[in-house]
């Protein structure tokens, strides 16, 4: 397989999963996980595993979406690599929910995916929100009249 078909095919593969998403409809996204798919979702602390929690985290977070408002999904081409079966995406996406509970952000986004008989299915997924940069440093604690440096002498 080329690295131009690879690209294709990812790029496919994530662009119907977010499709899916977008059309409330959990059984797209789940045709595009394997049955052990595990998520890092932006939203939530712990990890999703498995066929259950995975439908009940998508049942939780299309209807808190659905109160949100409508939704805008910008996805930049991923940098894809392959290992034999396996390929990673790496990705940032724009995402916008306009009023009544407006929000937006931009993530970054890792999605490994096997190859399977039925083509690409996404193995692990994990999503963060870009950092803003590193927060500054606190001035170091003062003793005795003398600032702190943390060298001797």
């Amino acid at each position: 397989m080329s690295d131009e078909t690879l690209q294709r095919e990812i790029e496919a593969a994530i662009q119907r999963i977010y499709r899916s998403y977008l059309q409330f409809d959990p059984a797209g996204i789940e045709q595009g996980d394997a049955e052990d798919c595990t998520l890092w979702d932006l939203w939530t602390p712990q990890l999703i595993r498995g066929a259950a929690e995975r439908a009940a985290f998508r049942a939780d977070d299309m209807a808190a979406s659905r109160q949100r408002g409508p939704l805008t999904i910008e996805i930049e081409p991923p940098l894809v690599t392959r290992h034999q079966d396996v390929a990673v995406a790496r990705y940032y996406l724009n995402f916008a929910f306009q009023p009544p509970d407006a929000t937006s952000g931009r993530v970054r986004v890792t999605s490994v995916f096997e190859r399977t008989p039925s083509g690409w299915r996404r193995v692990h997924h994990h999503e963060g929100i870009v950092p803003t940069g590193r927060p500054p440093l606190r001035e170091p604690p003062e003793r005795g009249g003398k600032r702190e440096t943390g060298q001797l002498g």
